[in-house]
């Protein structure tokens, strides 16, 4: 007994070597032996399945374990369960002579870890705390004569005793990472240990004499250090208390999206010779769906050395899958991606929304964004992120704004643009919706998403700016064109004798005369400038206020290809106004044939860069078109010539294309 406090076993020698670093793979190649902390990057749901071959029982493969594990948010749950993870000893303990025969009597010891459980929590991209939790069972029996005597001979018969000793071992530890290409982790072995003895015998002193076969529960720690000089070479090295290492280092390269991967660990072992108690090489393949990693355990140790039962209780053993009584195997892992979610390389960490939406402001959205989100990366890598949003109530499917790049854990703003969809353009009420912003970086399942809530407005609301009248003269440019139309055929007869010169002056003339002349004055009815109606609605309920005819005239006129621009009037304090500027085609040379008066037009270019006619035309006076006319450029001339309108900002021009 006094050989036990001798007793060391590099505990955290792992199936899969040392193939499980940093960058590898997105599965888990580590088992609860070499990672207690749990800190892996799998994406999702994923099943693990081992095996394992004794290479001195040639043809034996064995399932070694099967584990499944899930991963959500920021936690992480691992099961496995181990069929394979047994070891059982048979050693002579007595023989007697009978007669001619020799009886030899064994000592039988199995061992056997059952379950194992994990569980870990990323507090952040530095700090990963878990525990493990694992279940041993361990039997033992002894047989042993009895004598029976009668009056010609004695009698020999073989019992048996038996015994249960099995427990629960637990332990925690936590990962740190200083830097993204270094982990150092610090765990426990034996922190905790509930012992569970069954003897069927009830016999105390057989349980106390088995004591010295039960696996090794000394309390150690193991130190970790993970470092990555490049993106796929790795070192690897794991310290226990006990005086026992392994080291290992592996490379790997990219083949169609796929990694390769080689390595090697060696691990020292105080009750072991030599030095380096055995190698360990290994190899992986890793895609999207699946990975294998095949990895050799070679004991350098001379295995064949014969070990008796005395030997054994006085060293016993620590650990089942790495003894001095193992054998060289091959370990066979296969990982399978139950899920194909990615893994998150960025994250919403919030989304600002710059505006309302305001439907028939459509094309706006399409280089103006209406929101902004704040992601970071959460890699050592350059990534690139494609931002897409869905509003159910104005997009028929997910729009994608343009790529942006981040740097390793850096954090941006991404704009969000939106397309309205032609037919749910015209929204009758005004309403809350929720709007669905994601990132999306390797497929097109989202990384990250989130959701906010967005004001949708119907189609005649206008946020004021009167750049964004032109929309309602746009989008009913078809009827006003149809309208304009019949209108000009009607007065054709009154065009024959006109100069051509002013032709498009006399179209205008004839255009505001048709249909302002049974028009009236009516205010929004709600009392504010943010409803606007379109041409044809003020066509049908005959009146509007100025922001309702400058857009009905504008759509008409530029239905029939006349030029138009809103005179935006914003003076300081004041309620603002808004009257239409019109291209009356004319040169500066040719005014004359309209006016002699030069302050009842506007020299400015038209659309080709061309200097031309234009004049102002007050849309709320409807009595005839000299009397709009001369009403706005008599005030256009004091507000925006005279008061110095246009250079103050007070007075702007805004071209409806």
């Amino acid at each position: 007994m006094l050989g036990i406090n001798q007793i060391y076993a590099q505990q955290s020698l792992d199936s899969f070597s040392s193939i499980g670093n940093l960058k590898n793979s997105n599965f888990r190649l580590n088992s609860l032996e070499a990672n207690t902390t749990n800190y892996n990057n799998s994406k999702d749901w994923e099943l693990n399945i081992s095996t394992k071959s004794i290479l001195k029982q040639t043809g034996n493969v064995n399932l070694n374990t099967f584990a499944l594990s899930k991963k959500f948010n920021k936690h992480y749950l691992y099961a496995r369960f181990s069929p394979g993870m047994i070891q059982e000893f048979v050693f002579g303990s007595d023989e007697f002579t009978v007669g001619d025969s020799v009886q030899t009597y064994k000592t039988n010891l199995k061992y056997n870890e059952k379950y194992g459980f994990g569980y870990s929590f990323n507090f952040s991209k530095e700090f990963t705390f878990g525990f493990s939790l694992r279940y041993f069972q361990q039997s033992f029996s002894e047989e042993f004569p009895t004598f029976f005597s009668n009056d010609t001979s004695t009698i020999i018969q073989t019992q048996k005793k038996e015994i249960s000793k099995n427990f629960w071992r637990g332990d925690i530890g936590i990962s740190y990472l200083p830097y993204s290409n270094l982990r150092l982790s610090l765990s426990s072995i034996n922190l905790f240990v509930n012992n569970d003895y069954e003897n069927d015998n009830n016999d105390s002193e057989f349980e106390i004499k088995t004591n010295s076969f039960n696996l090794k529960q000394n309390k150690d720690v193991v130190l970790g250090i993970n470092y990555s000089p490049t993106k796929y070479i790795n070192v690897d090295v794991k310290y226990e208390t006990n005086n026992s290492f392994v080291i290992g280092s592996n490379f790997g390269f990219e083949v169609s999206n796929s990694l390769i991967s080689f390595g090697i660990s060696a691990f020292h072992e105080k009750d072991q010779t030599p030095f380096i108690a055995g190698i360990q090489p290994v190899i992986n393949y890793s895609n999207e769906l699946f990975s294998v990693t095949l990895s050799y355990l070679k004991y350098l140790s001379n295995k064949n050395e014969f070990k008796t039962l005395n030997k054994f209780r006085e060293l016993g053993i620590r650990s089942i899958s790495n003894n001095s009584y193992n054998s060289d195997n091959i370990n066979l892992n296969l990982n399978f991606a139950l899920s194909f979610k990615n893994q998150a390389l960025v994250k919403i960490l919030e989304v600002k929304i710059l505006d309302e939406i305001y439907p028939t402001q459509s094309e706006n959205y399409i280089s103006k964004p209406f929101a902004v989100g704040k992601i970071v990366n959460l890699t050592d890598e350059k990534v690139s992120v494609k931002p897409s949003s869905f509003i159910s109530e104005i997009n028929n499917e997910r729009i994608y704004s343009p790529i942006v790049s981040v740097d390793p854990y850096d954090t941006v703003d991404v704009p969000f643009f939106t397309i309205i969809s032609d037919e749910l353009v015209g929204i009758e009420k005004r309403k809350i919706a929720q709007t669905n912003f994601y990132v999306t970086t390797i497929s097109d399942v989202p990384d990250d998403e989130i959701k906010k809530p967005i004001l949708i407005n119907n189609k005649n609301s206008w946020d004021g700016k009167v750049n964004n009248l032109r929309h309602f003269v746009k989008l009913d440019i078809d009827y006003s064109h149809n309208l304009a139309k019949e209108i000009l055929q009607k007065n054709k007869n009154n065009l024959t004798e006109t100069n051509d010169t002013i032709e498009q002056f006399e179209n205008i003339k004839i255009l505001f005369n048709s249909i302002l002349k049974n028009m009236s004055y009516v205010s929004d009815r709600r009392s504010t400038s943010d409803h606007v109606q379109f041409p044809n609605e003020t066509i049908k309920i005959k009146g509007g206020d100025c922001d309702d005819l400058s857009v009905c005239f504008s759509s008409i006129l530029e239905g029939v290809g006349i030029q138009t621009a809103f005179i935006d009037y914003k003076p300081n304090n004041k309620i603002g106004h808004v009257c239409l500027l019109v291209n009356t085609g004319l040169a500066p040379s040719e005014a004359k044939l309209i006016t002699i008066n030069d302050r009842k037009y506007f020299t400015r270019k038209n659309v080709t860069g061309k200097e031309e006619i234009w004049i102002p035309i007050e849309m709320t006076i409807f009595t005839s078109f000299e009397d709009a006319w001369n009403f706005a450029s008599t005030q256009f001339y004091k507000e925006a010539i005279d008061n110095f309108g246009l250079t103050k900002k007070q007075v702007e021009i805004v071209d409806v294309y």
